[in-house]
């Protein structure tokens, strides 16, 4: 069986310099490309990219006798960014290009930076793993990038808003099933920022306010060029 995935380890650094090369080719293609098939193309290969490997994640569940209603519901919080995802890709929506931004980039990163991994290569788990987050990661960046989806105004509120309708949902079932979908129940077992937060419930009540924290720093770029838009516009 292969032993725990390692932070910081030469393959994890690996996995991060692949993860970031790929970001910065693909925007770099799909700028060039801007207003051509190929740039929507990317876009459709990456989010097909992610429902394969969601597909086949739960085959491997289920091949494998793991699946529990309890554990394997589409109800993790990077399940919820794969959709908002894949979606924003597909159909080019700014809501969801907004969503998959703000909630990967706060959250579901961390599953690059940190990971909560049991197993290490070559486990097909190992795979299944990166190829989610990393990809979602990747997609996120090229739908603001690369599709040049950029947040609007107003955008780190709906973020919030959908958020916390996540982790109310996320909650509920948890209590019903007794699982522990978006950390809700239970912190990682990986070592995490969640580390330093507290015991539960207190975690959580950080989690909310770093949340709209890394929100609006996140947002801020995008507020600047919002500001010089809307004078332009006033002007004219």
């Amino acid at each position: 069986m292969s032993q725990r995935f390692q932070h910081w380890s030469p393959m994890h650094i690996g996995i991060l310099i692949l993860t970031f090369s790929s970001i910065l080719l693909f925007t770099y293609i799909g700028r060039k490309n801007k207003g051509k098939p190929i740039q929507k193309k990317i876009g459709y290969w990456i989010g097909a990219a992610l429902l394969l490997n969601y597909i086949a994640y739960v085959i491997y569940r289920i091949d494998s006798g793991y699946w529990e209603i309890r554990y394997d519901l589409p109800m993790e919080f990077c399940n919820w960014s794969m959709i908002v995802t894949a979606l924003a890709l597909f159909t080019g929506s700014r809501l969801f290009a907004e969503l998959s931004y703000f909630w990967v980039m706060a959250g579901s990163i961390n599953g690059v930076i940190t990971p909560d991994l049991q197993v290490s290569y070559p486990h097909i788990y190992f795979f299944i793993f990166f190829i989610a987050h990393s990809g979602l990661v990747l997609g996120s960046l090229y739908i603001v990038f690369g599709l040049q989806l950029y947040p609007r105004k107003w955008a780190v509120a709906r973020a919030v808003i959908y958020a916390q309708i996540y982790f109310i949902i996320a909650f509920l079932v948890n209590s019903i099933l007794g699982g522990n979908y978006g950390y809700t129940m239970n912190k990682p077992n990986a070592a995490s920022l969640m580390d330093h937060f507290g015991p539960w419930p207190y975690y959580l009540l950080v989690l909310q306010v770093l949340g709209v924290f890394v929100f609006t720093l996140l947002y801020l770029p995008f507020y600047f060029q919002n500001r010089k838009e809307d004078a332009k516009f006033s002007l004219k």
